[in-house]
């Protein structure tokens, strides 16, 4: 599988404001809008799991305040369902830190193109000396399982993270405008097809 990667200019309101990435992941496209300050730091496909990530312009992967992670798991929705990533996703912050460890679910967002959706937050209050937080969202296309989450690093704090709404719910909106997309043929980058 040849990796494309597409950044384009938002040309429509009804996403967030800032850019559109829409990535060819296996059977389907994948149109995230991230803040466009963000810029692409990593992006990884092998034996089925894809992973793309992004950080403010000024950051890396190695050191962020703020990660936006983009994962596909190809083959996986005849097996696994939002609710069993959900939980692998909830599992590994429980232990990385059990002690002040906090999830929540989230009311699902209607994600066009996605068969099913899970939404939540997860909350480290001390792992490596810093608190871990993310809103994500699960989604289901016809073959495929996607995770988009958007993570933020802070203060290290002995007890679970609960979560600010005025802080993550413009976060927990961005993410539920993504969309899943069938790919068109002959269509290539930008896939005007799945930004419309």
């Amino acid at each position: 599988m040849r990796l494309a990667l597409t950044l384009m200019l938002l040309a429509a309101p009804a996403w967030a404001d800032g850019t559109i990435i829409v990535s060819p992941i296996y059977s389907q496209l994948l149109a995230v809008p991230v803040p466009s300050h963000f810029k692409a730091g990593f992006e990884h496909e092998k034996s089925g799991s894809y992973i793309l990530e992004l950080t403010p312009a000024s950051e890396n992967v190695d050191q962020w305040s703020q990660l936006i992670t983009v994962t596909g798991a190809k083959g996986l929705a005849a097996q696994y369902s939002v609710i069993d990533m959900a939980s692998n996703l909830a599992e590994g912050y429980q232990a990385a830190c059990p002690t002040s460890f906090t999830a929540h679910q989230l009311p699902p967002p209607k994600v066009r193109g996605a068969t099913a959706v899970f939404s939540g937050y997860l909350g480290c209050g001390t792992v490596g000396g810093q608190s871990e937080a993310m809103v994500f969202v699960v989604l289901q296309g016809k073959s495929e399982i996607y995770t988009v989450q958007w993570a933020e690093h802070g203060p290290a704090q002995a007890t679970p993270m609960e979560p600010d709404p005025v802080h993550w719910r413009p976060r927990a909106d961005t993410l539920a405008l993504a969309r899943i997309c069938d790919k068109v043929a002959g269509e290539a980058a930008p896939y005007p097809s799945c930004t419309e």
